[in-house]
């Protein structure tokens, strides 16, 4: 059953007009009574805005026959109507998630951990929404703004779309490259030039500044559309998108190459994580193996982002700091045999017969969690001379290695 809000300890703000005296016979105002209240959250807490009302007592005023009464602008600029979120609440969620790029439930934390604010995760993602409306309305401003300025230097465009799957409607949008300005946005079905000329082009045309270049994509309408509609204007390729496709067969490279990774370790990853799992509470060793298992869970789900930040070399370099931390901890004589733990490094320098899929590598494994999982045997054999250099330090216990491992303590 919901529960009605406690509202007795709320502090109050009241709020009068900011003139006190009547504009036309210049009398001074008189209270009337509060025209309304509201309960409204701010960054520094929850109060209840009360607006008073003031009017003219001057029977000879034209005002005061009229029974006008002035209210307070401050208070009516407080928050948007309908919602219980004052403004500065909105820039600073809106200022958080686009231009400090935090989470939702990362501002949710904030303003409930540390402001003590009574919000959802739900109102912060409604709130966003709010925000995007307040600043798609501040453009018209922002533009009359600058307005000197382009008449001026002119405009440099940047033409792009938004083109979610065939047969869906595409964005486009046309971008103002000096200050961010968005000119114009059209929803388009049909990209034929002439209806880009139409619809997106010709009402960034009757503005009336001067074009000095335009940047977009290859995309055929686009180029006669900006030839037909700005003759003589220099139209220049997107320098993204050139490094995106000539960066293809780099991205399919790391692709594969990332995708080998995770296969030289996951099978073993994952017999050590449920082995981990079955320590108890009060093993020292369950946090720091835990701590790496979540870490190297963490790096194998690493994302790319062409065509400068590729996966597979991030999950490479994240592997190889990982090893380094595990070799301290072993030279501590925290973790034993850590080096046979990482298949992972044959992939870099792959070799006629690989360490990730012997039996050394199963071994390290097993020192490595500790005498957790079920007895196995391993043949002995010595390391071929097809092994790279990087996996020779794994062999200095070889000779120390028991041929069955010990069976798990039950």
């Amino acid at each position: 059953m919901r529960r009605a809000k406690d509202n007795r300890e709320v502090p109050k703000r009241y709020y009068r007009p900011e003139y006190t005296r009547c504009p036309c016979c210049r009398q001074v105002l008189k209270r009337a009574y509060p025209l309304w209240r509201k309960y409204i959250v701010f960054l520094s807490g929850r109060y209840l805005v009360i607006s008073v009302g003031y009017g003219c007592r001057n029977p000879k005023c034209p005002e005061a026959k009229r029974k006008c009464l002035l209210a307070s602008r401050e208070a009516e600029a407080l928050t948007v109507r309908g919602s219980s979120f004052a403004l500065e609440v909105i820039v600073q969620i809106g200022y958080w998630r686009f231009w400090k790029r935090w989470t939702v439930a990362q501002i949710h934390e904030v303003l409930t951990q540390e402001r003590r604010l009574p919000i959802s995760e739900r109102e912060v993602l409604y709130l966003i929404g709010v925000f995007l409306v307040l600043l798609r309305c501040t453009y018209p401003l922002r533009l009359a703004e600058h307005a000197a300025y382009f008449r001026r230097h002119g405009l440099f465009l940047s033409l792009d779309a938004l083109k979610p799957e065939k047969g869906n409607t595409a964005l486009y949008v046309v971008r103002e490259l000096k200050f961010g300005l968005v000119l114009q946005v059209t929803p388009l079905l049909s990209a034929d030039h002439p209806t880009l000329e139409r619809r997106m082009l010709q009402p960034v045309k009757a503005l009336g500044y001067r074009m000095r270049g335009v940047v977009s994509d290859d995309e055929q309408a686009l180029r006669l559309a900006v030839a037909h509609v700005f003759p003589g204007v220099p139209h220049q390729t997107c320098q993204s998108h050139c490094l995106r496709e000539a960066a293809t067969p780099i991205v399919e490279a790391d692709q594969a190459f990332k995708k080998a990774l995770k296969q030289a370790i996951r099978a073993l990853f994952y017999a050590a994580g449920r082995a981990i799992s079955q320590l108890t509470p009060e093993d020292p060793c369950q946090v720091v193996l835990s701590t790496y298992a979540e870490l190297i869970r963490s790096t194998l789900t690493e994302g790319s982002k062409p065509p400068f930040a590729l996966g597979g070399l991030r999950v490479f370099e994240d592997l190889a700091r990982l090893e380094a931390s595990l070799q301290r901890s072993q030279k501590r004589g925290a973790i034993r045999s850590w080096i046979n733990c990482w298949p992972w490094s044959n992939v870099a320098t792959p070799s006629r017969r690989r360490i990730g899929v012997s039996s050394a590598n199963a071994i390290g494994w097993w020192n490595w969690i500790g005498d957790l999982i079920r007895p196995k045997t391993f043949s002995r054999a010595q390391p071929g001379a097809a092994s790279n250099v990087r996996s020779r330090t794994s062999w200095r216990n070889w000779n120390n290695t028991p041929s069955t491992t010990p069976t798990r303590p039950r």
